[in-house]
């Protein structure tokens, strides 16, 4: 899964995004988020955890910060139906 978000200020553009490509050893729950002004690199900070729900708990709880601070969906993809479901009630709360 990957999900984009993006937002435009008078001086220049964020970037936020998250992704599961970069699996950890020890644990199968984990995803990784970067950020700042260039989409490609940044800042990166690596989430691991011990259960689905609790990844599934943060991952919410980031896009929920992110859509209030002003962030729109630039781009997001997942093979996985219920992270398809999140982006869709994610981008649901952004258009309303």
């Amino acid at each position: 899964m990957t999900i984009t978000f993006f937002k435009q200020t008078s001086t220049s553009s964020r970037y936020y995004t998250m992704h599961d490509r970069q699996g950890n050893l020890f644990s199968p729950y984990t995803f990784t988020s970067v950020w700042g002004t260039v989409l490609q690199s940044g800042r990166e900070k690596v989430f691991t955890f011990e259960s689905h729900r609790e990844m599934e708990k943060k991952l919410r709880f980031l896009m929920k910060k992110r859509i209030s601070s002003g962030y729109k969906v630039l781009y997001s993809f997942s093979r996985n139906a219920e992270f398809t479901e999140i982006f869709n009630s994610i981008k649901d709360q952004q258009a309303g």
